[in-house]
């Protein structure tokens, strides 16, 4: 599936929900530290495009996959999933994201028509240009919930979703670390074992190559591809277990490495005798030259769209902006271009008074 339809289904994300899906797919973005509900907005774009990379798609199109409860239980009845019944689940409350999100990931040519189907009928339903404001639309009716039942159902819904989403998370994991092994294990043995009889084992870690190979030489050569199958997935049933438990130690580690690798910055921070600040906008004052805990590089008008097209402004500590002194479209233009957050003074006793606070 193209990297734009992926992009139109992340615009129908809510900012709330895709604060905490940032969180969930463990994706970083450049420039923040943490994603959060006040730098959403600003951030959204650079997130979409950081969950559109190939290392994150990949992960994401599976989550969809694991999370596309409703559009998988007609199919398990032997029912087909209809339009109508999508339109009624939306309608109900189902964000528009995991519905889109579950057909696409498919990768079946029918649930691809089947979204496209969904979209236009939507668009031309509810009157709007673009699926993003369809957005706009859930979140107005939520708001006209009753605040009392909309918090009690959200997070009790949320909860559960959590929940399940946790769980299922963990079995994806482990079934993407189980074939990424099986398939370099082939890569390796493939060679070795075409001329080895199929009886021969070999250990735990090496039968999962060997099944593997002997069921590509099976689907080639002979009618035994079935028989091998059963045999492949008792085995990935006896391992999964210890493949889960593993799994836990590992992100129990990572957990680990992340809070030491928090505390060494926090340390460096601290060990900084000044801050490098770019000061847009001359204030006049000698408090620029004589802080002890700043030290100012002040910029002139003249001297900004120079500056910005250097890398000045991003390898500074922080940018602050003196806005009675700079126009509001440049004070526009630096922000667009700056990829951190800028601090804004609207005169010089509130600079002044934020300097002696620390």
């Amino acid at each position: 599936m193209s990297r734009e339809t992926w992009k139109k289904v992340f615009s129908t994300i809510p900012d709330v929900e895709l604060v905490e899906l940032v969180d969930f797919w463990s994706i970083q973005v450049k420039g923040f530290r943490q994603i959060n509900q006040e730098n959403i907005k600003h951030a959204r774009a650079m997130v979409i495009a950081e969950a559109l990379k190939p290392r994150n798609l990949k992960m994401i199109k599976a989550y969809y996959t694991i999370n596309d409860d409703e559009a998988d239980e007609p199919a398990d009845k032997g029912e087909e999933i209809t339009l109508d019944a999508l339109i009624e689940i939306y309608e109900e409350g189902k964000e528009l994201h995991l519905i889109l999100g579950g057909l696409y990931a498919s990768e079946e040519e029918k649930f691809e028509k089947l979204a496209l189907e969904l979209e236009e009928t939507l668009l031309e339903k509810y009157n709007v240009d673009d699926l993003s404001s369809l957005v706009d639309r859930q979140e107005k009716e939520k708001e006209e919930t009753s605040p009392e039942k909309a918090e009690f159902v959200s997070q009790s819904e949320w909860e559960k979703k959590w929940n399940k989403s946790e769980d299922k998370n963990k079995d994806l994991r482990a079934k993407i670390a189980e074939w990424e092994k099986k398939y370099s294990q082939l890569k390796q043995q493939s060679k070795e074992e075409k001329q080895s009889a199929l009886s021969e084992k070999l250990k735990l870690q090496q039968e999962l190559g060997t099944e593997r190979a002997q069921h590509r030489e099976t689907v080639e050569n002979n009618k035994k591809t079935a028989e091998e199958n059963e045999a492949l997935k008792e085995e990935v049933a006896k391992l999964k277990g210890e493949i889960s438990r593993l799994n836990a130690m590992l992100l129990h580690q990572q957990q680990e490495v992340a809070a030491t690798t928090a505390k060494v910055e926090e340390k460096q921070s601290t060990a900084t005798d000044q801050k490098e600040i770019v000061l847009v906008g001359d204030p006049k004052n000698k408090l620029t030259e004589n802080s002890a805990k700043h030290s100012f590089h002040v910029l002139e008008l003249k001297d900004v769209p120079k500056a910005l097209e250097s890398d000045l402004l991003e390898t500074c500590d922080e940018v602050w902006m003196m806005t009675y002194l700079v126009p509001p479209q440049m004070r526009r233009k630096i922000k667009r271009t700056v990829q951190k957050n800028i601090k804004e003074f609207s005169d010089f006793p509130t600079m002044k008074r934020y300097i002696e606070k620390g």
